[in-house]
C-alpha cells in the first residue's frame, strides 16, 4: 500500500513503512530510535531510508525531511507517526 495517492513527476510512491520512517526522521529520531518505535531492526531502517532517498532523489536526512515538509499535501500529516516515548531515554535512577 502506497502512502502517497498521487505521484510527482518521476517520484515513486512511498510504502507505508517508508513513510513512517521518513516521518520519524522528520521528527529528529536516530536510526536506533526509529527501529525501536516501529519494532524493526536498525538494518531495516537503513534499507527503508535508502529507498526513500532513491525515490525522493535526495542524499541526506535533512533533504528528505525538507522534501516531506514541502510536499506535505502528498502524504498524511507527518505527526501521524509520532514515536512513542522511549522508556530507555527517560529512566531515572541507577
Amino acid at each position: 500500500m502506497a502512502i502517497m495517492s498521487r505521484c510527482i513527476a518521476g517520484v515513486e510512491p512511498l510504502t507505508t513503512t517508508e513513510g513512517r520512517v521518513l516521518a520519524l526522521v522528520d521528527n529528529g529520531l536516530s536510526n536506533r530510535e526509529i527501529a525501536v518505535a516501529l519494532s524493526i531492526t536498525v538494518g531495516t531502517v537503513k534499507c527503508n531510508l535508502h529507498r526513500v532517498y532513491e525515490k525522493l532523489q535526495v542524499t541526506s536526512r535533512l533533504q528528505a525531511a525538507t522534501w516531506a515538509r514541502e510536499h506535505s499535501d502528498m502524504a498524511p500529516p507527518m505527526t501521524a507517526f509520532a514515536a512513542p516515548m522511549l522508556a530507555s531515554k527517560f529512566v531515572i535512577g541507577p
